[in-house]
Order: C-alpha cells, then structure tokens, then sequence
C-alpha cells in the first residue's frame, strides 16, 4: 500500500466531504441548455427533416468521381434535393422565427424527390421530409409565461428528488 505522504509530499491531506459528488440521474447545466435549446425551436421537425434528406441522398452517399461521370447528371439531382432539404432544416433550427420559408422550401423538395430520386428515397425520405416540413412550419415558440412555468416545474421535480435522496 502506498503512503499518501509521500506522494503528496505533505503528512496531512485535506478532502472535502461536506460537498456530495453529483448523483447519476441529476441533471446538468449542459442538460438544461439542450433542453431549453430543444423547446426554443423547431427540434424534433428538424430531425426528421434531415433523416429525410439523408434517405434522398443514402442511395448516393459515398460514390466515386468515376460512378458520379458514369450516371451522369441524374447522380447529382437527389444530392441537391438532399442538402437543400437539410440547409432548410440547419436554418430553421439555428433562426426559429424565419422558419417558415425553409419548411415551404423543404415541403417541395421533398415532394419534387418523388420522380427525382430513386421514388423520394424510396418514399421514406419523402415522407419523412414531408411530416418534417410540416413539423417545422406549424411550429409555435413557447412564451416567456410557458417557459416560465416549465423552469418551476423542473425546479419542483428537483425538490422533490432531494428530499427523496434526504430521507435516504
């Protein structure tokens, strides 16, 4: 067993107890600011936004120069539907209050992937671009009075979880 003086080089060793270390289930501040990230904007329509543009653009993905001359033109349409699809979805998350050109954008992307693209990513990208779009542009920001009420509730569930670990 080694003796913690002589690596310290000191004979005494001072350990805080009195601070308990951070139980697993215990939320965060990285975990409140996704949470506040995630309720202040289009989140979830995003997300699904962009797995459809990934199934547009999945029969592509990982081509050759010489696959991409082979097919021709045709190989580059479902990647421009694709990442158009997905710039609407990064700006829709990113500026919330201009989402609604993005979803309008993205909704006839996604609709336009159908002859487009290999039936609009074998109409999962379609239809998962589509519900994304839609997602998106019906979206409604929470206001100060919502949020407030959220923060409130949080900070009871929180109570509550430390009066259940004090009677432990």
């Amino acid at each position: 067993m080694t003796d913690i003086s002589a690596v310290t080089g000191t004979s005494d060793v001072a350990v805080d107890v009195t601070t308990p270390a951070p139980a697993a289930g215990r939320p965060t501040r990285l975990r409140h600011g996704f949470t506040r990230f995630r309720r202040t904007r289009p989140f979830w329509g995003s997300l699904i936004l962009l797995a459809g543009a990934y199934f547009i653009a999945r029969p592509l993905l990982g081509g050759t120069f010489e696959f991409y001359t082979t097919v021709g033109v045709r190989s580059i349409t479902p990647l421009l539907l694709a990442g158009g699809m997905a710039a609407a979805a990064c700006i829709a998350l990113v500026v919330p209050a201009q989402r609604h050109f993005p979803a309008i954008v993205a909704m006839m992307l996604a609709v336009a992937s159908l002859p487009l693209a290999n039936l609009g990513g074998w109409l999962i990208g379609m239809v998962l671009g589509i519900t994304g779009a839609g997602l998106v542009f019906a979206w409604a920001p929470y206001t100060d009075k919502q949020l407030a009420r959220f923060a409130e509730r949080d900070a009871r569930r929180q109570e509550k979880r430390d009066a259940r670990r004090a009677r432990r």
